[in-house]
């Protein structure tokens, strides 16, 4: 028989870390009651330290990317714990659990991390704290000494004894699937057509043509106003919805099927990297990207009507994912909609990945009130990995700063760097706020949310790099030697979509991605040497 002071001794400890990264003192109590009720059930032998495991784990399905709204007491104790509740959700969750009292080596075990690895997400979030204060280091034992003053009051000690002695009681039944509609609906994404190969001999046969392209691109840019490229809100608007649900689509499966048969195989027998319905084309368009056992990765557009095929292109697959084990993907449709307990939504989009030995596939699902669902869900075992909900995207404020203005606000919060010494990967209004990445030289990257009004830094999310570069190139060099082999200039319309480090057959590379009108180009550079491993090209 477990004592009432230990729970309490539990329920006292994890409440802090509840809290921080919930935002809400009757989010944290409730959360932290069903992480010590589920412990009690799974391991009564040792549920103090699965407790904390049942936290994080419910803490990572539902905490929200970004808590617009708090509920802690105006206490200046606890005004040092405000600036935490504006990091993204990882970086307050690792902070929190630093700052809650759980001993670091429990912490660790229970986030699946080693001590090391928890400890740089910690110093992570600290120094994005620092970003967010202009500066203003905050020491962790100062926010170790606020976290003692959340509130925990009598009636939570009788809500929780309450709510653990009912899930003894009772036992949750098996969630009732709903019947769906499958809808799949994409932000605005690159759509691949058919793969060109350009070897180096090539690239020098062509000079003359793509010159002639450049010089009537460069003319066409320059008749156009110079506003800045700003993609749409990924949440559609009240008008998008109705027209959403109106369509009568074909279903995502359908559409696997109709494209795997095309390229002489079973739905069954493809790997599906990704599936999505692009409404915004004319006609609205499914895109899909698959892999067969041959080792070829195939590219399709289809009619979403009619199924008719509109494009279809292959070439050896980067990677082929071992599927083994994972169930179906009708089957983690399903989860996905039982697992979260929504009903009546449309799938906007499916992906499929894999990281090392675990696979998961990830579900935008939209409502027809507008609100946009981001469900993650383990490919195995069907477990929700993670939870999301977006409302309807707001009104735009009628006077924001321009795109340029806010790269510049985004700089003026790192150092004093100028446009050209930084690559943008991104540069999006989404109604009240910018949303800013680029990558530094040295392959740093950052993401800035800003707001779109007065230009003022909400967060600032800092991707340092872990390879040894002492001896590189530097990113800024390697995006020459691209934008070189391209045949494009800095003056010429690109945008960049990546810029970032990482790891190629034993060697660092440069990885970048950008695109032009007419073009879609991937470059991989080696870091030490500035030496072009691949080049590949797409028409638009």
């Amino acid at each position: 028989m477990v004592q009432e002071d230990a729970l309490l001794r539990c329920a006292r400890t994890l409440f802090p870390t509840a809290v921080l990264s919930l935002g809400s003192l009757s989010d944290g109590r409730s959360t932290v009651t069903e992480a010590i009720a589920a412990a009690l059930r799974k391991s009564p032998d040792a549920w103090e330290s699965d407790a904390v495991r049942q936290l994080i784990r419910i803490c990572r399905t539902r905490a929200p990317e970004r808590i617009q709204q708090h509920s802690l007491p105006k206490d200046p104790a606890l005004e040092p714990l405000l600036p935490i509740l504006k990091l993204p959700s990882g970086s307050r969750r690792a902070l929190a659990l630093a700052v809650s009292g759980i001993p670091e080596k429990e912490a660790a075990a229970a986030s699946g991390l080693t001590e090391d690895e928890l400890a740089q997400k910690t110093e992570k979030a600290l120094r994005q704290l620092t970003f967010m204060q202009n500066g203003d280091t905050p020491a962790l034992s100062d926010l170790q000494a606020a976290a003692k003053h959340i509130p925990w009051h009598e009636t939570d000690t009788e809500l929780l004894l309450a709510g653990i002695e009912e899930s003894k009681q009772t036992q949750e039944p098996e969630p009732e699937i709903p019947a769906i509609r499958e809808i799949t609906r994409s932000e605005p994404q690159k759509t691949k057509g058919k793969t060109i190969a350009v070897p180096l001999w090539g690239i020098v046969l062509g000079i003359v043509s793509l010159i002639v392209l450049a010089v009537s691109l460069m003319l066409l840019w320059a008749s156009q106003p110079h506003r800045g490229a700003v993609p749409q809100p990924d949440i559609p608007r009240t008008e998008e919805v109705s027209l959403i649900f109106s369509g009568q689509y074909l279903s995502i499966g359908e559409a696997q099927i109709i494209a795997a048969k095309d390229a002489g195989a079973d739905a069954d027998a493809a790997c599906f990297l990704s599936t999505k319905l692009k409404t915004d084309e004319s006609p609205a368009c499914y895109v899909l990207s698959f892999t067969l056992p041959d080792g070829q990765q195939y590219e399709y557009q289809l009619d979403a009507v009619s199924g008719e095929i509109l494009d279809a292109s292959h070439s050896e697959a980067d990677v082929l994912l071992n599927t083994e084990g994972w169930l179906s993907a009708e089957e983690l449709r399903q989860a996905a909609l039982s697992r979260t307990g929504l009903h009546d939504v449309l799938f906007r989009k499916e992906k499929r990945e894999a990281e090392g030995d675990s696979g998961y596939y990830k579900f935008e699902l939209l409502d027809a009130a507008g609100k946009l669902y981001s469900v993650q869900i383990d490919a195995r075992t069907a477990m929700l990995m993670k939870y999301t909900a977006e409302e309807l995207a707001a009104d735009i404020p009628e006077n924001i700063i321009s795109p340029e203005q806010a790269k510049l606000r985004a700089l003026s919060r790192v150092g004093d760097l100028d446009l050209h010494e930084v690559i943008f990967t991104k540069i999006k209004q989404d109604g009240g706020v910018y949303l800013i990445s680029f990558s530094l030289d040295d392959g740093t990257q950052y993401q800035i949310e800003l707001n779109a009004e007065n230009g003022s830094v909400n967060t600032v999310d800092v991707h340092p790099v872990s390879a040894d570069i002492t001896e590189s190139v530097g990113l800024l060099a390697a995006r020459d030697t691209a934008l070189r082999m391209a045949e494009l200039t800095d003056r010429d319309p690109v945008e960049f979509t990546k810029a970032k480090i990482d790891r190629s057959s034993g060697v660092y590379v440069y990885e970048l991605e950008f695109e032009t009108p007419e073009f879609e180009y991937e470059v991989s550079i080696r870091t030490e040497t500035g030496e072009v491993l691949k080049y590949r090209v797409w028409q638009q």
